[in-house]
């Protein structure tokens, strides 16, 4: 049966005024339990505070901001927002912390962690968040966006009844992968230090479930999750979904990349009928369109920057390098690098080389290693411990390369990261723009290095049409989610028919000019005919 928290227990009240559940109601919850339909609430005689949503105002001088004002700051700020014909207009934005009116403690922190203005994306989220409405941001990466929905999170959750024990939790913000969720947990526990007993739980795969179990059950304010994870504490009872308020779906479109649709679908289905939706997306395919659709109540739309294409402040270059000579090129390079380093006295530049396989992955981490370097691998075949501990000596010291897959191309924030190495570069833009933007962070410059073959030629040049773009000042629009698998399809099915057709041209031009002299000296096999191996050709 659904997890009832212990204080609750006793005020649970059956239809005869009882003081407990009746074994008729107890035999039907079982019975609910053990259906296809799953509920994540707990039974409705259960008496559970409805969310609050207080009314909240900026100060006087935001108040006073004409539209013309408004504009201009937006303007400024390079941000675009948009709202449904008939709804009500955005908040406006603000470029300072005070003029938020946020919670004293919270303002506490942010200024012991030395933020002194919002970024583009948080001027504008954290005033949309903090009224109440629901928000669709898409971002550049790097830019904020993790506390302009944690702090407004935080606000929400201190407006809230008392937790108790078995209680919450009272927000919850689904993310794709350990290490986002990870680095998201890290910043909400950062702006909430200065809040007495305040609990946030990361609940995700790889990590002692019984541990997580616990806690949950403990009762948390907030809980960060991946949607695998969280489905199997919300299957077992050890946490329920009802008295959240507040949902952050955060880098969604990697999720729907990753196949977790469904389980996000099945959280949104089953929370309460009041709260509060953020939806933030790296990138705009229509897969999070229809999520938004589906979930989002006349969403304020916030579009920073030019979402996903490379950032300007990024300096890209393009190497075309043979397979087999790809390591020795890159241990060459970064040896360099260190011997320029070790001459002006500066320390090395943190750099993340991405690679396409674990086990290229380890090659690559021992390689550099063998050559003096300070490198460790980073991919989904190391344990939670393993990969913990790569992270931590990337961030703090002694590692200065991460050699990694693309489970670091996402969500995570390491401050200072100078160089990005495409060793083998990735499939779609998509996973380009997340690679490099791992570099030239929060208006920072960054520099990305990226090796290609042959087989690569498709992307490289959209990277170069957008750097191109990049230069002029122009936009680019570039295919995302599953637009760009079948645009991608096409294009290399295109480029296949015409290196076919080209094939054949050649084979039967020089057949001509053979056949006027020295017909005589083509043999059967030479001349090309439909059959096995065209077909092999298309596998």
């Amino acid at each position: 049966m659904s997890y009832v928290p212990p204080h609750l227990r006793n005020s649970t009240v059956n239809s005869n005024g009882g003081d407990h559940l009746s074994s008729k109601q107890l035999e039907k919850a079982n019975s609910a339990r053990r259906s296809s339909s799953v509920n994540y609430s707990l039974p409705k005689s259960v008496a559970i505070p409805d969310p609050v949503f207080p009314h909240w105002k900026p100060s006087e001088r935001v108040l006073r901001l004409k539209s013309e004002q408004i504009e201009e700051i937006r303007l400024r700020l390079n941000v675009d927002v948009n709202v449904a014909p008939g709804s009500c207009p955005p908040p406006s934005p603000i470029e300072s912390f005070p003029d938020m009116c946020l919670h004293a403690s919270i303002v506490k922190d942010i200024e012991k962690h030395g933020y002194t203005a919002p970024t583009s994306i948080q001027a504008q989220a954290m005033p949309v968040a903090l009224s109440g409405r629901d928000l669709l941001g898409c971002a550049e990466t790097g830019s904020g966006k993790t506390a302009a929905f944690s702090i407004p999170m935080i606000q929400h959750c201190l407006a809230q009844q008392p937790l108790q024990r078995g209680d919450g939790p009272l927000a919850l913000v689904l993310a794709p992968t350990r290490e986002l969720a990870q680095q998201i947990e890290k910043e909400v526990t950062a702006f909430s230090m200065s809040l007495d007993s305040f609990k946030t739980a990361i609940v995700v795969g790889g990590t002692n479930i019984s541990e997580q179990r616990s806690e949950l059950r403990a009762g948390v304010h907030i809980v960060v999750a991946t949607p695998g994870r969280l489905i199997d504490h919300l299957q077992q009872g050890n946490t329920s979904l009802c008295r959240i308020g507040f949902v952050v779906l955060d880098e969604a479109d990697r999720m729907l990349d990753m196949g977790f649709e469904p389980q996000i679908r099945e959280v949104m289905r089953n929370l309460p009928e009041k709260h509060q939706t953020l939806l933030f997306s790296a990138t705009m395919p229509a897969e999070i369109e229809a999520l938004a659709q589906d979930y989002l109540t006349n969403p304020v739309r916030i579009k920073v920057g030019k979402v996903s294409s490379p950032t300007a402040n990024v300096s890209q270059n393009l190497e075309k390098v043979p397979e087999n000579d790809k390591i020795d090129q890159l241990l060459d390079l970064l040896v360099e690098e260190a011997a320029q380093a070790e001459r002006s006295g500066h320390p090395f530049p943190l750099t993340i080389v991405f690679v396409e396989r674990k086990t290229k992955c380890d090659e690559v981490a021992e390689a550099l290693t063998q050559q003096g370097l300070l490198a460790t691998a980073l991919h989904g075949g190391r344990s939670q411990n393993e990969r913990e501990a790569a992270l931590r000596d990337f961030r703090h010291g002694p590692i200065d390369i991460l050699v990694a897959t693309d489970v670091a191309s996402r969500g995570l924030d390491v401050t200072g990261v100078a160089h990005v190495i495409n060793l083998d570069l990735p499939k779609t833009m998509e996973d380009y723009v997340h690679r490099i933007g791992r570099t030239g962070r929060a208006g920072s410059t960054g520099r990305a290095t990226s090796f290609y073959t042959d087989r690569d030629m498709y992307l490289v040049a959209q990277i170069r049409r957008a750097i191109a773009d990049i230069g002029s000042g122009n936009d680019v629009t570039i295919a995302m989610g599953k637009t760009a698998r079948r645009k991608e399809r096409e294009a290399a099915a295109a480029q296949k028919e015409a290196g076919s057709e080209l094939s054949k041209l050649s084979l039967v031009g020089s057949t001509v000019n053979v056949e006027d002299k020295y017909r005589h000296m083509i043999a059967p096999a030479m001349i090309k005919k439909e059959g096995a191996a065209d077909d092999a050709w298309d596998d």
